[in-house]
């Protein structure tokens, strides 16, 4: 279940300080009134088993599994609970309800939110029966469901904006705006993924770098808004060209590396003919070459090594006059 997932340290840290928040803030209003005059009488334990929270979730906190903190809200709504039935006199301590379920609604999502507002429910149902002839109603019951159900409602759907914009900003950072491909770090991500994935399979590994032929001559002559043109029209043929499983990322400049899984060398220089045969033949734009260098290795050990003999494929294409394809022979890298 969802409720239940991993998340990180960081995500940990925060559900038990702002827990302990909770549980020190519940503890502290109890001890309050307690203290001032004129208010009705209560039962200070509520407030004395909070403040035992706090010291524990303090101290151990963050060695509890998930499902032992998820269960904080639920213990918390009981206390609430315990409190309003042993008041005497009506009170407006209901409104302490709120804080479990703005916990629970930002942590634990829907599954927990609906969990706790159905606990509530219970919760506030037995006390209020537990109450006086006329201090207990339906009325009252309606009130604190209808208000905690808004809440967490609102609460939820915030929570889950948030996320999705945190995923869409996390993803944009990985992605060059230009070309709409992997940017540097987009593809040392997913290179670590590939190979751990070519060496558990025992599979080859390709890779194809690309270089743009004289583009600072593009930009000096055309000027930079086609040399932009020109990059992005190289993004958009190797999004065409590539299989979902293949990982395409601009490196820097006019700088393109294309990891191909699952493909020999000989498959790989293949590929990288067939983009260079597209991009020369792109309509609307200056005559443009490409220069690529391949390599490949089954189950490689080191990326980083087989990405440099891609690199010195391609510079030996470049030595040797541009506008072709050099692969390097394949090696157990």
């Amino acid at each position: 279940m969802r409720i239940f997932e991993e998340r990180s340290d960081a995500t940990k840290r925060l559900m038990v300080t702002s827990a302990a928040g909770i549980y020190g803030g519940a503890a502290f209003v109890g001890l309050l009134e307690d203290a001032l005059p004129g208010g009705p009488s209560f039962s200070l334990l509520p407030g004395l088993v909070a403040l035992v929270f706090v010291v524990l979730l303090l101290s151990f906190g963050t060695r509890l599994p998930f499902p032992a903190l998820a269960a904080l809200g639920p213990i918390g709504v009981a206390l609430i609970g315990y409190a309003l039935a042993t008041s005497e006199g009506p009170g407006d301590a209901a409104v302490l309800y709120m804080w479990p379920v703005l916990w629970v609604a930002v942590f634990f999502g829907r599954t927990g939110s609906i969990l706790v507002v159905a606990w509530i429910g219970v919760v506030h149902g037995v006390t209020l029966a537990s109450l006086p002839a006329g201090e207990g109603n339906l009325d009252r019951w309606l009130d604190v469901m209808v208000s905690v159900s808004v809440v967490c409602a609102v609460v939820h759907l915030l929570s889950e904006s948030n996320r999705k914009l945190v995923a869409e900003l996390a993803a944009e950072a990985r992605v060059d705006q230009l070309t709409g491909v992997l940017n540097r770090r987009g593809f040392d991500e997913r290179m670590g993924v590939e190979l751990d994935r070519a060496r558990r399979d025992g599979t080859s590994l390709g890779v194809a770098s690309f270089d743009i032929d004289h583009f600072k001559r593009v930009n000096d002559e055309f000027g930079h808004e086609i040399g932009d043109r020109v990059l992005a029209r190289l993004g958009e043929i190797l999004r065409a060209e590539t299989r979902a499983t293949d990982v395409v990322a601009r490196m820097g400049g006019e700088e393109f590396l294309v990891l191909l899984p699952g493909c020999p060398a000989d498959e790989t220089s293949v590929f990288a003919e067939r983009i260079r045969a597209r991009f020369a033949a792109a309509d609307g734009l200056p005559p443009v070459t490409l220069s690529a260098g391949v390599s490949a290795a089954v189950a490689p050990e080191n990326g980083a090594l087989l990405v440099a003999e891609s690199d010195v494929a391609l510079y030996a294409a470049k030595r040797a006059g541009r506008d072709r394809t050099v692969v390097r022979s394949a090696t157990p890298v």
